[in-house]
């Protein structure tokens, strides 16, 4: 018969840390997390977690700590906080989140169901529980600041939600360019894109014999044809566009190093955000701090750079440097 092992005063801080983590988390965490976080191995928390249900007890009397399993992974939470495994807590927040974070669908398909999901989730909410969200959209807001309206492309974006689904081609009547009159093309859909709140369409032109970008807004017609075509088992949108600085195609083109000055109070508006994959920055210095990356397109960070005016200057490479000395002294002759 083996011992058991005594508690020691480490132990017991951790197990209190434990039940702290737990209990603010309002979510299951992740066993992988709670090791990480506590410095612990797998087989010391379970032990952890065997002292707690062994000691203490939910007020149900089930176990104080109860353990999910998802894809794979375990995760643990407070059994008294139960409701966060059902349609409770942060699952009504984050689904109103994303329900405010596209309000610039109003009107269309994609909307109406997440609005559809929303009122399902509430629906099953007590009545002393669905007070809590009478000022909801108060609490969160999302100003939309430049975004665009899809009300008008409900049935551009309902034909390429079906294509996009089972896989069916698609005709399309595309607006490019200046053109006043737009060309039907056939295209397989691959991926809806979202970018700075306008939608993006990248799919297989069959008229061009590759892979275009086309946005939702010059799509004029749509209509999804009967007829399957084969998902590219080695297509990837990330590698499209890896090299640019945006949404621009950025296939077969060499990176170069771009390398920018920014006033040091924009060091938390810049550094929290992820503007590129190569993205890296170098601390403040004299005033300025720096950031590189690694483009193959200026197409979008010409606009980019000159929206944050005196407050930023490019340092390499020197090309980049004279291309935006022109587009101000374009800008300036205009005044």
């Amino acid at each position: 018969m083996t011992e058991s092992r005594k508690a020691t005063y480490t132990s017991a801080v951790k197990i209190a840390r434990l039940v702290s983590m737990l209990s603010s988390a309002w979510r299951p965490l992740s066993l992988e997390q709670i090791t990480n976080i506590l410095g612990v191995s797998p087989r010391t928390l379970a032990r952890y977690k065997k002292a707690l249900n062994e000691n203490l007890s939910a007020s149900d009397g089930t176990d104080f700590i109860k353990v999910i399993k998802e894809g794979g992974k375990e995760y643990w939470y407070l059994t008294d906080q139960e409701d966060i495994n059902t349609a409770n807590g942060f699952r009504i927040i984050s689904v109103f989140v994303v329900k405010t974070l596209l309000k610039f669908l109003e009107g269309t398909v994609i909307k109406d169901n997440i609005d559809n999901i929303w009122n399902t989730i509430t629906g099953q909410m007590p009545p002393s529980r669905k007070k809590q969200l009478e000022y909801f959209d108060r609490k969160i807001r999302y100003t939309g600041f430049g975004s665009k309206q899809y009300e008008d492309k409900d049935i551009v974006l309902a034909s390429t939600l079906r294509a996009l689904l089972h896989q069916f081609k698609m005709k399309i009547i595309y607006l490019s360019g200046t053109s006043s009159k737009g060309k039907e093309r056939t295209i397989h859909p691959y991926t809806l894109l979202l970018h700075r709140d306008a939608l993006y369409l990248i799919a297989y032109d069959e008229s061009v014999g590759d892979i275009r970008t086309f946005l939702i807004d010059r799509i004029e017609d749509a209509r999804v044809i009967n007829e399957n075509f084969k998902y590219p088992r080695d297509y990837n949108p990330e590698t499209l566009t890896e090299g640019s600085f945006g949404l621009y195609d950025s296939r077969g083109k060499e990176p170069f190093k771009v390398k920018v000055a920014f006033k040091a109070y924009l060091w938390d508006y810049i550094t929290t955000r992820k503007w590129h994959p190569t993205q890296r920055f170098k601390p403040v210095k004299d005033g300025w701090f720096t950031m590189e990356v690694e483009i193959s397109h200026i197409i979008e960070f010409i606009p980019w750079i000159l929206a944050f005016g005196k407050e930023a200057k490019v340092v390499e490479p020197e090309s980049l440097k004279e291309t935006i000395k022109n587009e101000i002294q374009e800008a300036l002759g205009y005044y």
